[in-house]
């Protein structure tokens, strides 16, 4: 029989190797847990250390095609053993869901995209979450952090933000469909109401005649009879239909041959105001798009790979999508940062995170900031030196709620408020990790001598 492990807390494999279990080995020594971590292991490697004294197993890879395998082979050595398995891939979550189903199957975005979502929308939220109809929110509170409700942008402001993308469009192709039809449009109602007033024709009667003119169905017979002046109007005003009709037919011609990633209207339209700009759509730069646009916050994404497989699923979810490079003062100046409410440099570069931020600066100096951190060195050294804004380390969230739940917790949640990483129940609960995951052990061994 194994040995108990420090404090009770248990005895756990970590599979894999990175950053995400890195930072959750940190948080299980910290627990005073006892933990065994093999970062490459073949399969007989995995049969040696898996003994009964084993009481949970954390399966963490950056190809969830490799966590799919480990966690069916940790499942087929031990049945039923705790096990948690990190992947991204929501298709494949539920496939592994529906094989083990006493597996927990979390993402490291999805555990970070509330901590990021948050210090977007304003300096002092820790963390954000929607709960129905309503969105609550995470602030410091005299004794800790306290559940705040938050307001949601109601049906108006949404119709004011599609109705701004649509008069300031993003592309050229949309800015060259709707000259075109802005001015025939423009050619029409000048045209109807000059032979209007002058063949005192109906405003309807008047804009057929118009539209028959415009589109060279047929002549207006009262146009023969009139004046000299009204005859040169006229044929000035079908010159000009006919040079905005090509200009319309251009640009519908490009947006339909053409790869389409920002809409003209609509969901995918480019946001122009109170929107947040995401750099970098990988893993998590999409599931903080996703959070942010269920919260009702426009949002656009920019991404530097015009290849980078994010990009369809953007797409299929909405989202509109810029390629360019985040850092890039001209990208920058496009988005409309000057009445946007904040940018998030979320790509796995950490340089670059740094990099974006200063250019989003110097387009605009009160810009709220946000940035991906995960090694720390190289941000708490710049953060020593220039204040570049809010910064996330989220493989400290992700990895602390993985350590968690290896422990024996529920929780759905994880954040970094005053240097502590704290977690949220399922309750709704708010514990630091180090209190939580004491309760958690202590309800397991509970359990445990119960059976």
């Amino acid at each position: 029989m194994s040995q108990p492990s420090p404090a009770g807390k248990g005895r756990i494999l970590v599979v894999g190797h990175g950053r995400v279990a890195d930072a959750a080995r940190r948080a299980l020594d910290d627990a005073d847990a006892e933990v065994i971590h093999l970062r490459e292991p073949p399969d007989r490697e995995i049969r040696r250390v898996l003994a009964p004294g084993v009481d949970a197993v954390l399966v963490t890879s950056r190809d969830d095609r490799v966590s799919l395998r480990l966690a069916l082979v940790v499942e087929g050595l031990r049945p039923g053993v705790r096990l948690i398995v990190t992947i991204y891939n929501r298709d494949l979550a539920a496939q592994l869901h529906r094989a083990v189903p006493t597996a927990r199957v979390v993402s490291m975005a999805d555990v970070a995209a509330p901590s990021l979502a948050a210090a977007c929308l304003a300096g002092d939220l820790l963390t954000v979450r929607r709960d129905g109809d309503r969105v609550l929110g995470v602030r410091d509170g005299a004794d800790g952090p306290v559940t705040v409700p938050l307001a949601v942008p109601g049906a108006g402001d949404r119709f004011a933000l599609n109705l701004g993308a649509l008069l300031h469009p993003f592309e050229l192709s949309a800015k060259t469909l709707l000259a075109g039809l802005l001015g025939f449009l423009l050619v029409l109602v000048a045209d109807a109401t000059v032979v209007g007033l002058v063949l005192h024709e109906s405003a309807v009667d008047a804009i057929y005649l118009a539209m028959k003119t415009l589109v060279t169905v047929g002549p207006n017979p009262g146009v023969d009879d009139g004046p000299g002046w009204l005859k040169i109007f006229s044929a000035t005003m079908m010159l000009a239909a006919l040079a905005f009709t090509a200009v319309f037919t251009a640009g519908l011609i490009d947006r339909l041959l053409n790869r389409r990633l920002v809409a003209i209207f609509g969901r995918r339209s480019m946001p122009r105001k109170e929107h947040v700009v995401v750099v970098g759509l990988g893993q998590v730069g999409l599931r903080l798009c996703m959070m942010l646009r269920e919260l009702g916050v426009p949002v656009v994404a920019v991404e530097h790979d015009p290849e980078a497989d994010n990009i369809r699923r953007a797409k299929q979810y909405g989202i509109p999508v810029v390629i360019g490079r985040g850092n890039s003062r001209a990208v920058l100046q496009r988005l409309s940062l000057g009445r946007a409410r904040g940018l998030a440099a979320v790509t796995s570069d950490e340089i670059e995170n740094i990099s974006t931020a200063m250019a989003a600066l110097a387009v605009r100096e009160d810009l709220r900031t946000v940035l991906r951190a995960g090694s720390g060195d190289v941000m708490d050294e710049t953060r020593a030196l220039l204040r570049v804004g809010a910064v996330r380390d989220v493989y400290r969230i992700g990895g602390t709620l993985f350590a968690a739940a290896a422990l024996g917790s529920s929780a759905l949640e994880a954040f970094v408020a005053d240097d502590a990483v704290w977690v949220i129940g399922r309750d709704g609960r708010i514990e630091s990790f180090d209190v939580h995951v004491g309760t958690a052990a202590t309800a397991g061994s509970a359990a445990s001598g119960a059976r």
